[in-house]
């Protein structure tokens, strides 16, 4: 049975409880963030380092950016709603995406953020998708009415008819969960229940992607694109999913595990780290083809990697964890003495490391970490 979305990441159900719009409050994808003093210390799920700053994004539509000499300051948002991840493609030009199927673009390193798009505009993509796959699957099963595959592609396809019929009618539940841009024009975002979008306009228009071996719908946890083309995503249920040319066409999905994925990151020297539920670490040296397990010295579900300057790997976890590697292989760990859920970690001021999590913000100074690694 497939896990419901609250589950999808553990922490993130039992952490944010959706705020209820009481009578004559605009929708939540209507209403801006607060700006409040209390941002860094709310959840934050996701980071990067954009120039000499860190942007994080959050519950209630928090988008934080951090400088190296000043504390955190948060960015005007147009929704208050969890955000989920945040990337840029470049200096300049980031998307953040989150609950309702919303994303976000900043053109100004993500001091501001205007909404591009949402769950109604995708339950609408997918509509058009399926009813145009429809019409084709009917023409062809009518010149080959024998012809069993045809058949039962017809059957997928009105069955993903009435799918997109009923999400348009219960309006934007379905969250995106991962978001990854080649540039400032090309990207995609993916999401719960298989959810994929595609722009090579920089989010001026997107369009549905179905070509994914997925046929149950699986969550869709973490996309990456490669130095060498290659588009990888990661989900529920340990699936791997691989294009070798760009996301044009997909490869049958692989399974690494029983445990759902969380993360896709890849190191300097070409390597990609997964990681996920329980302890999941999973490294390839072929671009994604071939994958073996890492043994780690702690089974505490991974969310978050990053790699130091000098090659150090970092992984962020369940109940205050931090794994550190020189080598990618072997982990020591440090434990965050109130064991709250990290969920991200990067380089910060050259002698401090930036953590966020279910408590938001926090640092941690590299010779702390050093000194207590385990």
């Amino acid at each position: 049975m497939k896990a419901k979305f609250a589950l999808l990441l553990p922490l993130l159900g039992a952490l944010v409880a959706q705020p209820v719009v009481a009578a004559g409050l605009p929708d939540r994808l209507e209403r801006p963030s607060r700006i409040t003093p209390l941002a860094a210390q709310s959840l934050l799920t996701d980071l990067q380092q954009v120039g000499d700053n860190i942007v994080m994004v959050g519950a209630s539509g928090h988008v934080l950016v951090q400088g190296a000499d000043t504390s955190p300051m948060q960015s005007q948002v147009p929704v208050d709603l969890l955000l989920t991840a945040v990337h840029f493609g470049d200096a300049q030009h980031g998307w953040a995406v989150g609950h309702d199927g919303v994303i976000l673009h900043s053109t100004d390193a993500g001091l501001s953020w205007r909404k591009q798009l949402d769950g109604r505009d995708i339950g609408k993509l997918m509509l058009d998708w399926a009813e145009a796959e429809v019409a084709r699957l009917e023409e062809a099963s009518a010149e080959s009415p024998d012809d069993e595959a045809l058949a039962t592609a017809l059957d997928n396809a009105y069955f993903a008819v009435d799918d997109a019929k009923a999400g348009v009618e219960a309006g934007p539940s379905r969250p995106l969960l991962d978001v990854w841009f080649r540039n400032a024009k090309e990207g995609w975002a993916v999401g719960a229940y298989g959810m994929i979008v595609h722009t090579r306009d920089g989010g001026q228009s997107w369009t549905f992607v179905a070509g994914l071996d997925n046929p149950e719908r699986l969550h869709l946890n973490s996309v990456l694109g490669l130095d060498d083309g290659t588009l990888l995503v990661a989900g529920e249920g340990g699936r791997l999913h691989r294009s070798g040319d760009g996301g044009n066409t997909w490869a049958a999905a692989q399974q690494l595990t029983d445990a759902s994925l969380y993360k896709l990151v890849q190191l300097s020297d070409g390597r990609v780290l997964t990681l996920g539920f329980n302890g999941t670490l999973q490294v390839s040296h072929d671009q994604g083809q071939g994958w073996r397990r890492i043994a780690l010295p702690v089974e505490a579900s991974l969310y978050g990697a990053t790699q130091l300057e000098d090659g150090t790997v970092l992984l962020a976890g369940q109940g205050g964890t931090l794994l550190a590697s020189r080598d990618g292989e072997k982990f020591q760990r440090w434990q965050a003495a109130n064991k709250v859920a990290l969920l991200g970690v990067a380089p910060f001021n050259g002698e401090s490391l930036l953590l966020i999590g279910s408590d938001g913000l926090k640092l941690l100074s590299r010779a702390d970490l050093k000194e207590q690694l385990q």
